[in-house]
């Protein structure tokens, strides 16, 4: 499966490195002068800390891994990576922002209103990027927001249902709508999303309200009336899904899904997913290196990194995760995980930032009907 509708990129091809102070530099034509550029000053910094709500430990480690052999950095080159949620992420930021004392050189978070303040009020630092060129086009077309020369989209992921049919009364379930997952015949089988604690969580839900695609009344009270358990992470929720105490999550990540069945092959058979023809929100996760960040060139790098098609291989079969580069092919044990783009509606916004504006009477009315 093709993440875009048309190539506009020609074929990259691998070429040898030869001697010098550049043969520690990965054998490859697409690093660019801008990368190479950061090298020496980034092995100098020896580390980068980038806080984020997706990465696990697995994908961090493989991340760090992939840098070091591409920029030849040393294995004394470190990448923290601090994991919180949404909310989390963007609150440290900010705090830190308004200290002006930081532990974070890179922000990678869906908070498209966050950023553009922040990059209104200067908070981040102006990138060189050699390889945004190639996400900038499709992050358009898909109705994401950027702000480059501050801010980056790499890649974007959708909640989607999911289930577990080896569950009593889930054997024959299938979900194509959310009238699907309105059922009464799913009291006590269900999870609500706590949209209070969560931007994507916030803006899937604004995004779908401006289509028109959900009637909020309609669907809250009918979850309502499921009996549900409110859950915020998609971790624990997929937990909830596996042990069959909730055997569906209408709101959950397909890389969730595929982590659980490395571990555990059994629940290949047994966990499911779908897609809503209403429409599949796609939430870009936006990243910015922060004014101030005390590795700021070895921040500057993992941008590029993650931008890159090495770094998109990493995310994408890791955590299941749609890169923004033009004419990029996921890998193989990643495709059946992603839905086809050309062929689900696709959602975003022409303002994801005015959306924010219906964040507080949105989580209001949840509110109303769940706490």
């Amino acid at each position: 499966m093709k993440f875009c509708k048309k190539s506009v990129l020609g074929a990259v091809s691998a070429v040898a490195l030869v001697a010098g102070s550049s043969a520690a530099v990965a054998a490859m034509d697409d690093v660019t002068p801008q990368e190479k550029a950061l090298i020496e000053a980034a092995k100098k910094e020896g580390s980068v800390t980038v806080i984020n709500p997706q990465f696990q430990e697995k994908t961090a480690s493989m991340l760090e891994e992939g840098m070091r052999k591409r920029y030849g950095l040393g294995d004394g080159f470190k990448l923290n990576n601090l994991r919180k949620g949404t909310g989390a992420t963007v609150a440290q930021v900010r705090q830190e922002i308004q200290a002006g004392k930081f532990t974070v050189d890179v922000q990678l978070v869906s908070a498209p209103g966050f950023f553009a303040e922040a990059a209104k009020r200067g908070a981040f630092l102006e990138l060189d990027s050699g390889q945004w060129k190639d996400s900038e086009a499709l992050v358009k077309a898909a109705g994401q927001y950027a702000d480059y020369p501050f801010v980056v989209t790499p890649f974007a992921y959708s909640f989607q249902p999911v289930w577990n049919a080896s569950c009593p009364g889930m054997e024959n379930f299938t979900v194509a709508s959310y009238e699907d997952v309105l059922s009464p015949d799913l009291k006590g089988k269900t999870i609500v999303s706590d949209i209070t604690k969560s931007f994507t969580y916030t803006n899937t839900v604004v995004a779908l309200k401006q289509i028109n695609a959900l009637d909020l009344d309609n669907l809250w009270t009918k979850l309502k009336a499921q009996d549900p358990l409110i859950e915020f992470r998609t971790e624990p929720k997929m937990q909830l899904v596996i042990s069959c105490e909730r055997p569906l999550d209408m709101w959950n990540l397909t890389g969730r899904a595929y982590q659980n069945i490395q571990k555990d092959a059994s629940l290949k058979d047994k966990l499911k997913w779908g897609t809503y023809k209403e429409g599949q929100v796609m939430l870009g996760n936006q990243m910015a290196v922060l004014k101030g960040a005390q590795n700021p060139n070895a921040g500057k790098l993992f941008v590029e990194y993650l931008l890159s098609k090495e770094g998109a291989d990493v995310y994408a079969s890791e955590e299941i995760l749609f890169s923004f580069r033009e004419a990029y092919t996921p890998p193989a044990e990643a495709q059946p995980y992603l839905f086809d783009l050309t062929k689900e509606k696709l959602v975003g916004m022409d303002d994801w930032v005015e959306a924010q504006r219906d964040f507080k009477p949105v989580r209001e009315k949840w509110q109303s009907y769940f706490q």
